[in-house]
């Protein structure tokens, strides 16, 4: 199979997947991609890199996908702490990007591994019958 057509099925793939899914289901996606543009962001500014690129994704993530998914009257007091949270986060990336501090993307990505992972055990515990 050439590489066009394997980039194919996986486009297609990736396309069937997220339109099929559930709506927690694609927070916990999101969460897992800004996870791992942090840890490549905190591994290219180690290296002297900018990680201009894994940052500006980071920071897509949550002005396109979390931010506005945030339900304020229905979510309350969670979508209150989780808006408070994802500001704290871009305000650090920013931060982070003018001082070359990958220590910084650590820090953000820390905070948000528990936020993951109660996604995940969300999602595992409510899992329909």
């Amino acid at each position: 199979m050439s590489n066009k057509a394997l980039k194919g099925y996986q486009n297609i793939f990736a396309q069937t997947s997220v339109e099929s899914a559930r709506p927690e289901n694609l927070i916990a996606l999101v969460f897992e991609k800004l996870l791992d543009h942090l840890l490549t962001a905190e591994k290219q500014m180690q290296a002297g890199e900018l990680a201009i690129e894994p940052l500006d994704k980071a920071l897509d993530i949550f002005k396109i996908g979390l931010m506005p998914a945030l339900d304020f009257e229905k979510g309350g007091e969670i979508a209150a702490n989780l808006g408070r949270l994802y500001d704290w986060s871009i305000r650090t990336i920013l931060k982070a990007r003018i001082a070359k501090d990958p220590a910084m993307i650590r820090e953000v990505y820390d905070v948000l591994l528990p936020v993951n992972d109660a996604w995940h055990t969300l999602l595992t515990d409510h899992v329909p019958a």
